[in-house]
């Protein structure tokens, strides 16, 4: 029962994904009518322990809904691997009916057995589809195990920075620019490249009012190699988006690397010439991926 193949195409193409706690209804409704690519209801950060079992319910009913309404893309993210409550969050998951799962403080030294305990849990729960994963990378630690490049389950469709709670492992202030998140960034997208899986989403923007520095981060993200952002408010999911669209110029490219490409390749040639350009395979990768984005 693998994760369904249009879950996989809109959790790879999101530009957006929008937090909502898990414990505020009200706002649940609201959030997946915001218009981002997707909602991550959250029972983690958001919820105080003594509130996740009430909002557990919550995730079963509304996300259901959601899901059974065939349009929205939902997630849940549940708490840490290991943690007493991600057994019962990954259940809450399952009766929803949820698209995925985010799990925080990943590591990818765990990804093996998280996706073992998940397929246990699946069959212990009656799950009718397998779970798809973001991992949620925001510890040192968590860092660092992407640099031995591991062969990810297939259910782990991104990766994502969790640039907040990154800093406070650090011991340092949050910075939105600065040695650490650079390099945290980089590593993100090198992790995401080496196991052939979509470029990662960004950390949110906790100004919520800032727009230019929103606009500003999202556009630098884009620039570094990533494919979207998270969001913590839906009058980001806009402005998001602006950074992450692919402009009219970019898709003729493609569509025109991608049209005489195929009509050249029973040539045999391993390059050719468009427009004075030089192109090999790595450009028509390049340009498969911006006809495939949204």
């Amino acid at each position: 029962m693998p994760v369904p193949a249009e879950v996989v195409r809109r959790i790879d193409t999101a530009r957006s994904l929008l937090f909502v706690p898990a414990d505020r209804p009200d706002r649940v409704g609201k959030a997946l009518a915001a218009g981002a690519d997707g909602v991550i209801v959250d029972l983690e950060d958001a919820v105080r322990a003594a509130h996740r079992p009430a909002a557990r319910h919550t995730v079963a009913a509304l996300a259901y809904q959601a899901a059974d309404g065939g349009d929205a893309l939902v997630l849940v993210r549940v708490n840490a691997f290991g943690s007493d409550d991600f057994p019962d969050d990954v259940r809450a998951a399952i009766e929803g009916r949820v698209a995925g799962i985010v799990v925080p403080k990943f590591d990818a030294r765990d990804a093996a057995d998280l996706d073992r305990s998940l397929s246990a849990l699946e069959s212990l729960n009656g799950a009718t589809q397998e779970l798809a994963l973001v991992g949620l990378v925001e510890t040192a630690a968590g860092m660092l195990s992407l640099s031995c490049t591991p062969d990810f389950p297939r259910r782990l469709r991104r990766l994502a920075f969790g640039a907040a709670d990154f800093h406070a492992d650090l011991g340092t202030a949050y910075t939105v620019k600065g040695a650490h998140a650079e390099l945290a960034l980089a590593m993100l997208v090198w992790a995401s490249a080496a196991a052939r899986i979509a470029a990662p989403l960004d950390t949110p923007h906790f100004a919520i009012d800032d727009n230019a520095g929103l606009s500003a981060a999202a556009g630098r993200s884009a620039a570094l190699g990533y494919g979207g952002k998270l969001c913590i408010h839906p009058r980001q999911v806009a402005l998001v988006h602006a950074a992450f669209r692919i402009d009219p110029e970019q898709r003729a490219w493609a569509a025109n690397v991608l049209a005489q490409w195929d009509e050249q390749a029973d040539g045999g040639a391993g390059a050719l010439r468009v427009r004075g350009e030089l192109v090999d395979e790595a450009m028509v990768r390049r340009a498969r991926r911006i006809a495939a984005a949204p």
